[in-house]
């Protein structure tokens, strides 16, 4: 197809078709166009970035006063809240899709770019659209795998699905969620402590938290290794969270695994002190993960539906 190469036409015939709601017919005797010729200057448009469609959720007065509240009681850069968008209980795809929209807003701005793992990571990877980007971005796995048959465990399918929507480049965290370090070759530990190094200049990380973990948990396949050498149930009984493949507790402290043994995950410190981080997180089991990583400075950015909101707030102006 031939382009045009007037780009005060393209942006006039835009400005009529988007703007002022002129049907192309109209446009075209306006213009003294063909028709057809009217819709390839508007493909054109879209195609060269004279024209930005966005999809978002509805404003919601209710939504960002949730988000401007618990902002303030959780200490955080900000808190986004999915308005409620249709009268099913389960408002999971409401939020995939708002929280999609949020990142492809914010995502453009950085560099260098960790994403985590889980159902909330993986549905919301879904819901990206393709995004016209000026710089090339890096996105990098934060966090190691888990079995082979979980797609939600899977950091590379998560992550590819990122990329490609921002048509950045992948690093890939190939690792284990768990290993035992005297198995590793030099050549495995040398490439594990490059990956290690890539974290330290991320700019952005999206990340979802997990509720408490039980022994029936996912993760136990790579736990399994030193599983007998500490008690694994004990450990659990005591308030904590998942977040990255950690198990966090309060007061900057996670579960010790035994000498030689480590998580191939971006380490909690250094979360910590990396300036954007981004969790996606709702559901009643995320209340008690949520406020316990975002005291310990781990979560910068919250974002999450009214339901949740409405039950952290609660929980923390509740009257002990």
């Amino acid at each position: 197809m031939k382009q045009n190469d007037d780009q005060l036409l393209i942006l006039r015939i835009a400005k009529y078709y988007y703007l002022e709601g002129l049907s192309q017919q109209e446009i075209s005797e306006k213009e003294n166009i063909h028709r057809s010729q009217i819709s390839r200057i508007l493909k054109q448009a879209r195609d060269q970035g004279y024209v930005k469609i966005r999809v978002s959720a509805p404003e919601s007065c209710t939504a960002d006063a949730l988000g401007s509240q618990l902002r303030e009681l959780l200490g955080l850069k900000a808190v986004y809240v999915a308005p409620t968008m249709s009268d099913k209980a389960d408002q999971s795809e409401a939020l995939y899709f708002f929280a999609a929209r949020q990142l492809e807003e914010i995502l453009p701005e950085c560099q260098n770019i960790g994403v985590g793992l889980g159902k909330t990571l993986y549905h919301v990877a879904a819901q990206l659209t393709s995004q016209r980007v000026n710089k090339p971005l890096k996105f990098f796995s934060v966090v190691g795998s888990s079995g082979t048959n979980n797609p939600y465990l899977q950091p590379s399918v998560i992550l590819d699905n990122f990329a490609k929507h921002f048509r950045g480049s992948c690093h890939y965290n190939n690792f284990t969620i768990c290993q035992k370090r005297s198995m590793m070759s030099p050549f495995d530990l040398k490439r594990f402590d490059e990956l290690q190094k890539a974290y330290q200049k991320l700019d952005m990380v999206v990340l979802s938290i997990a509720g408490p973990m039980n022994i029936n948990y996912p993760y136990f396949d790579e736990f399994s290794l030193f599983s007998k050498k500490i008690d694994i149930s004990q450990a659990l009984t005591k308030p904590h969270a998942n977040l990255l493949g950690h198990v966090m507790y309060e007061n900057h402290q996670s579960l010790q695994l035994p000498e030689d043994y480590f998580m191939t995950s971006m380490a909690l410190s250094l979360l910590e002190k990396t300036e954007n981080v981004i969790c996606i997180a709702h559901g009643s089991e995320k209340v008690n993960p949520i406020i316990s990583a975002a005291r310990q400075h781990y979560l910068k950015v919250l974002i999450t539906d009214e339901t949740t909101a409405q039950a952290l707030i609660q929980k923390l102006t509740q009257v002990s």
